[in-house]
């Protein structure tokens, strides 16, 4: 089965979920789970903020600084326990796929590889900052050898002529500040280009890395890294042609997120609301979270499964077949 053939992989996508009697159930808890989590972290870092507008003066110090601290720590700790459950729900749909019998309780598998996923986390990290930071620097320097840093050097050359010691050195005020960050959207826009020219090919490589962490319990990091580099090579074309095909799935994932921002994009076009922005901030987080609650129960199940069977199609195969995921307890 060729994973550019569109029809042919929906209806075998379509089939497997058809025999799976508790993939509904999965995907439901999967969704529920997801949104509660980001609904519960919103919740706690508002009350969190009350709690620390509140307790004011010397006397509430270390417990306002005690709550700035859980404040600080909610935004690191939510991607983590995301992680894990995105990892257990692939291991759920890769059973599917491969006609295996799967449960929520395959949910659980991503937590108990939580030490693998993290550092193949922390290594694609490091990448992907080693490979901005080099953007950057290559970047800046074609926009500073073009005629687009002319009205930024109109700008500098004022203020570094009336810069002294005496004066505490350059000294940019906020309209000045506003005028420099407008002068350079043209360096923006080059080491943005740069970026996803240089990390696209990079993210391509390494997409099936958590197929191969769940597929394989004993394979570390690094491992699965050098075998989704391997499976990719050469079927990377194949699999964004794939992309293009569920280009469905991912207008309603980007519509959410404009809905997410909607506090944001409406006074673009001069529409107020009869609220303040602090609601409308919320009234827009919470109706992007109910859009993608409904997205992921009700689409992404058949997507990706298509995926699970793609990672099938490039893998090594094996004479059983693909592994059975987990034991049975995981199930």
């Amino acid at each position: 089965m060729d994973i550019q053939d569109g029809s042919r992989m929906r209806a075998v996508s379509r089939q497997r979920l058809e025999n799976a009697p508790q993939a509904g159930k999965i995907v439901l808890v999967y969704a529920l789970l997801s949104v509660g989590l980001h609904a519960v972290s919103m919740a706690v870092d508002w009350l969190l903020s009350v709690q620390v507008n509140s307790a004011g003066g010397l006397d509430n110090l270390s417990t306002r600084t005690m709550f700035q601290a859980v404040q600080t720590m909610l935004p690191l700790i939510l991607p983590l326990i995301t992680m894990c459950l995105d990892v257990g729900y692939l291991s759920a749909v890769l059973r599917i796929a491969r006609r295996q019998y799967a449960s929520p309780q395959s949910l659980r598998l991503g937590f108990d590889r939580f030490w693998v996923l993290l550092r193949l986390t922390v290594a694609r990290g490091v990448i992907f900052t080693v490979i901005g930071f080099g953007c950057i620097y290559v970047g800046i320097s074609i926009y500073l050898m073009t005629p687009l840093a002319e009205p930024v050097m109109e700008l500098l050359m004022p203020l570094v002529q009336d810069a002294s010691v005496l004066s505490g050195g350059l000294v940019i005020d906020d309209a000045t500040y506003a005028q420099l960050v407008s002068a350079m959207t043209p360096a923006f826009l080059i080491c943005g280009g740069l970026f996803l020219v240089a990390a696209l090919p990079v993210l391509f490589q390494y997409r099936m890395a958590e197929y191969v962490v769940v597929d394989k319990p004993a394979v570390g990091a690094l491992a699965s890294m050098r075998e989704s580099r391997r499976m990719l090579r050469g079927n990377r074309i194949r699999l964004l042609r794939m992309d293009f095909s569920l280009w469905w799935y991912y207008a309603a994932i980007g519509i959410a997120n404009v809905v997410c921002y909607g506090d944001r994009i409406l006074p673009l076009f001069h529409v107020t609301l009869p609220w303040s922005a602090d609601v409308s901030y919320y009234v827009f987080y919470f109706a992007y979270l109910l859009l993608l609650f409904v997205i992921c129960w009700q689409l992404r199940n058949g997507v990706e499964v298509r995926y699970a069977l793609a990672y099938d199609q490039m893998r090594p195969q094996e004479p059983s077949g693909g592994a059975v995921l987990g034991n049975i307890f995981q199930m």
